[in-house]
């Protein structure tokens, strides 16, 4: 097989840890408000467990205030019972007909912890970064057509590969700590 088939396949997956990777940074609380954090949080919606956006309006009123407007006022209970029972940290408010969260200033301990949270999640994209070179990897090992000094030079390109795609996670991560530290 040629190198290319191995490094789209690698790029794909690449991608999807990217992704989940940025997805996992946006639900760490920066001090400011950020609608992503919700994205987790599902609402008993006429018997269907759904995202809060699918039920309610979401606004960002402010750097620290949230306002979700649900599309019928029955469901205000229903969502800050919702936000509550994910443990994200974040203390719900009902008013008459909305549910409005206030994001408090952040401390330096509460950004250290956050900035450690981060860390971790970063770790883990790495590991499953080199899940991915790893099985890449014995695709190429196993591969029949591939003459000895072939498979050195693929090997190589695929180390190249993986230190690119770490210095990718490296700057989501340094980007992240910089808006998390900052006040």
């Amino acid at each position: 097989m040629e190198w290319k088939v191995y490094e789209q396949s690698f790029s794909d997956e690449f991608q999807k840890k990217k992704e989940w990777l940025a997805n996992e940074f946006s639900k760490i609380k920066t001090g400011r408000a950020n609608p992503a954090i919700l994205d987790s949080v599902r609402v008993n919606y006429y018997d269907t467990p759904s995202r809060i956006i699918e039920c309610a309006n979401v606004n960002v009123t402010d750097a620290r205030t949230i306002i979700i407007k649900p599309y019928e006022k029955h469901m205000v209970n229903e969502i800050v019972s919702a936000i509550s029972k994910a443990n994200l940290g974040i203390n719900p408010q009902a008013d008459a007909d909305s549910v409005r969260i206030v994001f408090p200033a952040t401390t330096e301990e509460t950004r250290k912890e956050s900035v450690k949270k981060i860390k971790e999640i970063l770790e883990n994209g790495k590991i499953q970064v080199r899940n991915i070179r790893k099985d890449i990897q014995s695709k190429i090992k196993n591969d029949k057509e591939l003459r000895e000094d072939e498979l050195k030079q693929y090997e190589n390109k695929l180390d190249e590969l993986t230190k690119k795609f770490n210095q990718e996670l490296d700057s989501m991560f340094y980007k992240k700590e910089q808006e998390l530290m900052t006040i």
